[in-house]
C-alpha cells in the first residue's frame, strides 16, 4: 500500500511542480529528474541511517518521537502541555519543527518516513532552485556555478532528507533570491520584509549561523548598493569604538561569545559516537579560542581524511573535499598567472566580487565554527554540507571565459533551459 501511495504522490507532486510559474523556463524532464534525484537520495539516506547509524540516527528518532507527541496530543491539550511545557524554550525549536512536520506528513503518508521524505523534497526544491538561479545569474549565466549548489554530494545527501539542514538551505536560497531580485530590480515592501523574516528564521533554527550570515549580508548589500567610502569608514570606526568600549566597560558582553561556544562544545564532547576525532577543550576565554583555531581549521576544512576508516560513506565526502581543493588550487594558479601576464581574466561578464566575498565569508566562518565545537566526523560532514556549495562557485567562476569551460557551460545551458 505504501509503495502505491508513494508512486501516486510522486506523480501528483511532479505534476504540480511543472505548473508552478517559478519553474516555467526549465526543461520539464530535467526538473522532474532533479526532483526524483532529491527524493531518491533522501530515501537512500533514510535506509543507510537505519542500517548503520547508532540508534538509526536523528532522522528515525524524530520520526519515532512524532508518534509519542501525537499520542500526547490525543490525550488533550492540557494533559500534553502539563508534561511538555519545556518545549517552548528556543533550544527545542529545531527539534519541534522537524517533529511537527512529521506529525502533519503522517496524516497523508499513513506513518511512512519515505513518503514524508517525498513531501519534504517537494517543499524544499523551490529554495534549492532559487539558489541555483542566483549563482547562475551572478556569475554571468554560469550553469556550472549554479549546479554546484544543487549537486554536490554532501548537499544532496544532507539536505534531501528531513533534517534541519534541508530547511535552512531552502530558506537560504529564498533569502539570496529575494536580495538578488531587490538589488537588480529595486526594493519593495515585500522584498524588504521577506529577507528580514528569512534571516530571522534561519538564526532561530541555528543561532550560530548569525556569526557568518550577518557579516556576509553586510558585505554583499553594502558593496552592491555602492556604499560610499566615508560611510564605510565611519561605520567601521563606530564598530571599533563599540568593541573597545565593551572591552573596557562591559567585558562580559564580549566574553559571552567564547563562553557560548565553550558550552556548545561541552555538549558535543559528552556525546558518544564512532567518528570521534581529537579536539582540544575550549575554555570560555578568547585565549582558548585563539589556541584552538589550528585544530578547528584542520577539522572543519579537511576532515574526513582519506583512508582514516569510519563509515564507508565518508570516503565519498573525503573525495569531494579533494576535488574541491583541486578546483580551488587550479583557479588560484590561473588567477596568479593572469595577474603576472597582465591579462584581464573576465572578458564576458563583471565578476561579482562583493557577492563572492560574502559567500566566502559565510562559508569560512561557518566551517571554522563547526571545527571549533564538533569532535565527530559525521556531524562535521553534516553541518558543513550547507557551507561547501558557497565555497566553490567564487573560485569556479574565475574560469568562466576559458574555452573548454565555456563550451561545457553553453551545452549545459541548452539542456537546462527551454
Amino acid at each position: 500500500m505504501h509503495l502505491l501511495l508513494f508512486i501516486l504522490y510522486a506523480f501528483l507532486l511532479g505534476w504540480i511542480l511543472l505548473r508552478r510559474p517559478f519553474f516555467k523556463d526549465l526543461r520539464p524532464g530535467l526538473l522532474i529528474a532533479f526532483f526524483l534525484l532529491k527524493v531518491g537520495v533522501g530515501c537512500l539516506h533514510n535506509l543507510l541511517a537505519y542500517k548503520y547509524y547508532p540508534q538509526h540516527g536523528d532522522i528515525w528518532r524524530f520520526f519515532q518521537d512524532s508518534f509519542t507527541t501525537r499520542h500526547g496530543l490525543s490525550m488533550g491539550l492540557s494533559w500534553f502541555w502539563a508534561r511538555n511545557s519545556y518545549l517552548i524554550h528556543p533550544v527545542y525549536w529545531p527539534h519541534n519543527i522537524i517533529e511537527w512536520m512529521h506529525i502533519l506528513f503522517n496524516f497523508l503518508s499513513f506513518d511512512n518516513l519515505y513518503i514524508n521524505t517525498l513531501f519534504f523534497s517537494f517543499l524544499t526544491i523551490g529554495g534549492n532552485v532559487a539558489l541555483f538561479r542566483v549563482f547562475y545569474e551572478k556569475f554571468g549565466r554560469d550553469a556550472l556555478c549554479g549546479l554546484c549548489v544543487l549537486l554536490l554530494p554532501s548537499v544532496l545527501f544532507w539536505t534531501s532528507c528531513i533534517h534541519t539542514e534541508g530547511i535552512i538551505y531552502a530558506m537560504l536560497g529564498w533569502l539570496f533570491y529575494g536580495l538578488h531580485r531587490a538589488l537588480s530590480k529595486g526594493w519593495t515592501a515585500r522584498l524588504i520584509i521577506q529577507p528580514l523574516l528569512l534571516t530571522g528564521l534561519i538564526i532561530v533554527l541555528r543561532p550560530a549561523f548569525a556569526i557568518g550570515l550577518l557579516p556576509a549580508l553586510l558585505i554583499w548589500l553594502g558593496g552592491e548598493m555602492h556604499m560610499r567610502r566615508i560611510t564605510f569608514f565611519v561605520g567601521l570606526g563606530a564598530f571599533i569604538l563599540l568593541i573597545v568600549g565593551l572591552n573596557r566597560y562591559r567585558p562580559d558582553v564580549l566574553n559571552s561569545i567564547p563562553r557560548t561556544l565553550s558550552v556548545r562544545q561541552q555538549e558535543y564532547q559528552h556525546l558518544e559516537g564512532n567518528s570521534r576525532i581529537p579536539l582540544p577543550v575550549l575554555e570560555p576565554s578568547w585565549n582558548s579560542l585563539r589556541n584552538i583555531l589550528p585544530d578547528a581549521l584542520f577539522n572543519g576544512f579537511f576532515q574526513p581524511l582519506p583512508g582514516t576508516g569510519g563509515q564507508k560513506i565518508y570516503r565519498a565526502f573525503s573525495l569531494e573535499l579533494m576535488v574541491i581543493g583541486l578546483i580551488i588550487g587550479f583557479s588560484f594558479v590561473i588567477f596568479v598567472v593572469n595577474g603576472i601576464r597582465g591579462h584581464q581574466p573576465y572578458h564576458s561578464f563583471h565578476y561579482p566580487r562583493f557577492f563572492a566575498a560574502a559567500c566566502l565569508v559565510l562559508a569560512f566562518l561557518g566551517i571554522l565554527l563547526i571545527g571549533c565545537i564538533i569532535p565527530f566526523v559525521g556531524a562535521i560532514v553534516r553541518y558543513r554540507s550547507i557551507f561547501l556549495p558557497l565555497l566553490l562557485p567564487p573560485y569556479l567562476g574565475t574560469l568562466h571565459d576559458y574555452p573548454v569551460y565555456k563550451r561545457l557551460n553553453n551545452r549545459l545551458i541548452r539542456h537546462i533551459f527551454k
